[in-house]
This record gives structure tokens, sequence and C-alpha cells, in this order.
């Protein structure tokens, strides 16, 4: 017997797919490529206590699983790394009594050293939640250093939201994921 997989991806504008669109995410691209049902509840200027407060009508959609991807915004707010992972324990603990399996985003860096410096802080604390309580990752911010580990800005409009190019590397980066997550199960 066969589980039906509905994916609820919980983000901001990087989730939502801006400059462009929803029709041109990382979210849309994954769902053509497997042909997984996910929902785009990506919201442009999203925080991650605002996607706190999103959380309950993202789970009356039932989905199977739910993937965070946020603290971008928080960053650039200066939000302490404290009052991120209160919200994404948070998101988890509520996750956890719905039965829906938690997937963790790794948010993509930014070309600001002192917002970057925070987003590397949450990137960190997501990684250990995530290890400690056996947590899928989607290293989403890999796709975005080179070789030597240099932030590759062409694949950003702006220093921070993914190009076209950039979304495609961000999809490929939740492919492997979410098909390892499948090949992993059976």
């Amino acid at each position: 017997m066969t589980m039906t997989v509905k994916i609820f991806a919980l983000g901001d504008s990087i989730t939502y797919g801006f400059p462009y669109g929803p029709h041109q995410s990382w979210v849309q691209l994954v769902s053509q490529w497997t042909s997984l049902d996910i929902v785009n509840g990506g919201i442009n200027g999203d925080t991650t206590t605002f996607m706190l407060h999103r959380l309950s009508a993202a789970l009356e959609e039932n989905p199977t699983h739910l993937i965070f991807l946020g603290g971008t915004n928080d960053a650039y707010w200066g939000q302490a790394l404290r009052v991120v992972a209160e919200n994404v324990l948070e998101v988890h603990r509520r996750c956890q009594e719905r039965g829906v399996q938690l997937i963790m985003g790794l948010p993509i860096p930014v070309d600001e050293p002192q917002v970057d410096a925070l987003l590397s802080e949450y990137r960190a604390f997501y990684q250990d939640l995530a290890d400690r309580e056996g947590l899928p990752v989607i290293p989403f911010h890999k796709a975005f250093y080179d070789a030597a580990g240099r932030f590759k800005t062409q694949l950003t409009t702006d220093g921070c939201h993914p190009n076209i190019d950039g979304y495609e590397a961000m999809a490929e980066v939740a492919e492997k994921a979410v098909k390892n997550l499948w090949h992993n199960r059976g």
C-alpha cells in the first residue's frame, strides 16, 4: 500500500518565487519534476514568527510533510537566534502533534555579511535540530556556493532573491533530498 504524499512548503519570498511568482519557484519545479503534490505556502516578507502564526492554516491542508524554509527576513531584521529557535521548535512540536513529517530547509546565503552571519547561526541551529530529532534536511544553501566556498551572487537578482538559475539550483537540491527521503523509506 502506498501512502499519498502531500507536502506543504512553508516559507517566505524565496519559497514564493519572488520576483517571478510561484510558477517559477523551486516549489513548482520540484512538483513538476517529481509529480509530488506540493503546496506553495511562501509569503513575501514573512518571518519565522509569522510562519508560526500561519502554521495552523498550513496544517489544515492535511499535509503528510512540511518543508520549513525561513529565517532570511528575521536575519534582515536582526532577530536573535533565540527567537527564531523558539519559533522553529514550536513548528516542530505542532508538526509532531499532527503526525506531519517536518523537513528542515537550510536558508540560502545573502550578499550582506551581517545578515549572512545571522543566517549561518540559524542554519547551524536548524541542522542541529534535524540531527537531534532525525529530521530530513534540504541544504538549499549549498547550491549558492562554488567549490572554493564563495557565494555565487550570479544566481541571485539582488544578492538575496534567486534568479531563474538560482531557483533551478534550489529545485535540484530539493529534488535530490526528496528522492533520497523516499528511497531510504522503501
